[in-house]
This record gives C-alpha cells, sequence and structure tokens, in this order.
C-alpha cells in the first residue's frame, strides 16, 4: 500500500476485510491515545463515526506525526476525505483504489455498488462539469473560497 494514511469503504463491512491486514492492531472499541501511539500499525474498525471530526482529524494527525501507518476501515462515505488513500471494497473483493481525490473521481462505478459520494464532492464534480472550478474540493471551506475569490 502506498500510503500510510488509508480509509477502507465497503458495500458488505465484515471482519473478513481484516484477513488482508494481519499485521495491524485492530482497534473496535473504546481506545486512549496512549494505546494507539503504542501501535506499529493500526486499523480503526468501524468505530470513529461515533466521534466529532475535529476529533478524528486530532487523532490522524497524531498518527501521522508519529509514522504510524493506519487504516480506517468504515461504512461512512464521508470519512474519506480524512485521508489520502481510499479502497472500495464490493462484496469483499477490491473495486478500486488509489489517492481519495482519483477515487472519489469514479462517481458512475461507486454509484453502481450503491454508494454515493460525500456532498461537497459531488457538488465540486457538477461544477467542474459546468468550468465553474477546476478540481474536486473535499470540503465546504475550500470549495466557497474557490468560488467567491
Amino acid at each position: 500500500m502506498p500510503s500510510d494514511d488509508i480509509t477502507i469503504v465497503s458495500t458488505n463491512l465484515n471482519q473478513n476485510i481484516l484477513n488482508n491486514y494481519q499485521d495491524y492492531t485492530v482497534i473496535d472499541s473504546n481506545f486512549t491515545m496512549k494505546e494507539i501511539l503504542q501501535a506499529k500499525k493500526l486499523i480503526f474498525y468501524n468505530i470513529l463515526s461515533n466521534l466529532e471530526e475535529e476529533k478524528v482529524k486530532e487523532i490522524f494527525q497524531e498518527l501521522n506525526s508519529a509514522h504510524i501507518p493506519f487504516i480506517n476501515v468504515t461504512n461512512n462515505i464521508e470519512e474519506v476525505m480524512l485521508t489520502s488513500y481510499l479502497i472500495i471494497y464490493d462484496n469483499e473483493k477490491v473495486l478500486i483504489e488509489g489517492p481519495t481525490i482519483l477515487v472519489l473521481e469514479q462517481e458512475k462505478l461507486l454509484k453502481r455498488i450503491g454508494l454515493t459520494l460525500p456532498f461537497y464532492v459531488h457538488l465540486s464534480l457538477l461544477l467542474k462539469d459546468y468550468g465553474l472550478v477546476d478540481k474536486i474540493y473535499l470540503n465546504k471551506k475550500e470549495l466557497k473560497d474557490a468560488l467567491w475569490k
């Protein structure tokens, strides 16, 4: 895997996905920062959706600063914008993977398997089609800044 911060989204989220990442420590319940900073490689298994986005960003920044590779396994498509690499599983098989932005540009493929794009990604793709922006934006602030310079 080319990145140290990865999100995995699956249409059929189950623990079998973890078989591909056996050298990672799986966090699937309550945790402390001390515990996660002691891991060499880490998987958050569908537990970050209950946290505020700012808290998740803080955790990911800590892990990046400590050079701890991590994977966020989730069924929440909104979480994909917090990591730089994205893997989409469909029925336990990798459907597509790559840098997050490039994977999200494959909107038709994602829709075909029942995934919808995060709102600001979808909106920026539409605006890009009309020539109003020149790239995909992952959040409201970036998109707003691009539209109203």
